[in-house]
């Protein structure tokens, strides 16, 4: 018997995340797969188009048997943090044969000495990555430059692209904590990540929710299976999304302006702070505080990350103060699911949630949770229809049998 993991957003579930769980369990032979997903907001710095149950639902109608989820301060923060918290969650179930990621290269081979070679970076390699970053491009620009300068080939098209550059974060997790998880990756199909491009039925999720937010319904099903464009429109039609940035402009730009402590937010630097705040002065949407901050060294993506530090209080000394999730949240399962549940029960050292209301006598450190909880608590906000609180305490998890 063996088990698959796989890290997800599922932001909407389409065609290429189809073809990647059924290509990972035909190269694994997994007869389980566990998907490790990001909650109400994502690695992106946006809140997820529809929530965390109706993604899960569309997980486990995909071939997915348990949904666990990622807990928040990892979801939305870097890539490294990211993957470090996803890996580290996969890792302490002590089920996890291997762990299956997408990626433009389709080489593990690659990618794993990419991987060994920035866990322990050689002296004149950080003088030549110092020395572009004192040309003030970004830290992922100046590193993809120094790489290609120190083999002496041009390894752009490989550290330069998003679902390698998470691959490689994954691979250096996993050789971190000294995981027996074998990795394995399978070649992204398609247009790329962020590509506005279509194929004849692959689309970027990038696309899709372009898509999605400008009500173009009937492209969806081109792209997406038809139960993960059901349960799109019924969240839709509920007034539950699309959720987006622009939804809490207005509480960000209050927060900004209002004596919000911005330095003490995880990712500020010093200089940043004050581009922020400015920009907060100047505007009041998400989209044009984010146009006026962003330069060769602060990307877009990053400033987005920070804006939703900001409103989920993601403050700069919280990663110090765990070594990965602290917890285990079920969101979903079906028939198959509840049985590996059973089994993790009896291997894990690990707090497992199923009743959120039973979490005070499950954790003794509730801080990580309670972020969770807050988030489900802002994300409503955006709700057209019943934005109510509590949601994480009133909704079971799910299970398809």
């Amino acid at each position: 018997m063996s088990i698959l993991g796989v890290i997800v957003e599922y932001n909407p579930l389409h065609n290429g995340h189809i073809y990647h769980i059924k290509k990972s369990i035909e190269t694994t032979g997994a007869d389980f797969v566990i998907a490790i997903m990001s909650g109400n907001f994502v690695q992106r710095g946006i809140p997820s188009i529809i929530d965390k149950w109706s993604r899960t639902e569309a997980a486990l109608l995909s071939g997915i048997d348990l949904v666990i989820e990622l807990p928040t301060i990892y979801a939305v923060s870097t890539a490294e943090n990211f993957a470090y918290g996803a890996v580290k969650l996969l890792d302490s179930l002590n089920v996890i044969d291997y762990i299956s990621f997408g990626s433009e290269l389709g080489s593990i081979d690659k990618l794993y000495k990419i991987s060994k070679f920035l866990l322990n970076e050689p002296e004149d390699y950080k003088v030549i990555l110092k020395s572009y970053l004192k040309r003030g491009i970004t830290y992922a620009k100046a590193r993809e430059i120094a790489l290609s300068e120190y083999f002496g080939a041009n390894i752009n098209d490989i550290v330069g692209n998003p679902n390698n550059i998470l691959g490689i974060e994954y691979i250096k997790s996993l050789i971190k904590i000294n995981s027996s998880i074998k990795p394995v990756t399978i070649k992204r199909l398609g247009p790329g990540y962020n590509s506005m491009k279509t194929g004849d039925s692959f689309a970027s999720a990038t696309y899709l929710r372009e898509v999605i937010i400008n009500k173009d319904y009937s492209i969806l099903s081109k792209y997406m299976p038809e139960y993960s464009v059901e349960i799109l429109k019924r969240c839709i039609d509920k007034g539950h999304g699309p959720v987006t940035l622009d939804n809490f402009s207005k509480i960000i730009t209050y927060l900004l302006r209002n004596n919000y402590s911005i330095e003490n937010v995880f990712d500020v630097t010093e200089g940043l702070q004050n581009r922020i705040k400015r920009a907060s002065f100047l505007f009041n949407n998400a989209d044009e505080i984010i146009g006026y901050i962003k330069t060769k060294r602060y990307t877009e993506s990053r400033i987005r990350r920070i804006l939703l530090h900001v409103l989920l209080g993601i403050e700069s000394n919280i990663y110090s103060r765990y070594d990965g999730p602290n917890y285990i949240r079920i969101l979903g399962s079906n028939k198959k699911g509840l049985e590996l549940l059973g089994m993790i029960k009896s291997k894990t050292e690990k707090p497992i949630i199923t009743k959120v209301s039973d979490y005070k006598k499950i954790l003794s450190d509730t801080y990580m949770f309670e972020k969770d909880i807050k988030a489900t608590d802002i994300y409503t906000l955006a709700y057209k229809n019943d934005p109510v609180s509590g949601l994480d305490f009133t909704k079971k998890f799910i299970v398809i049998k």
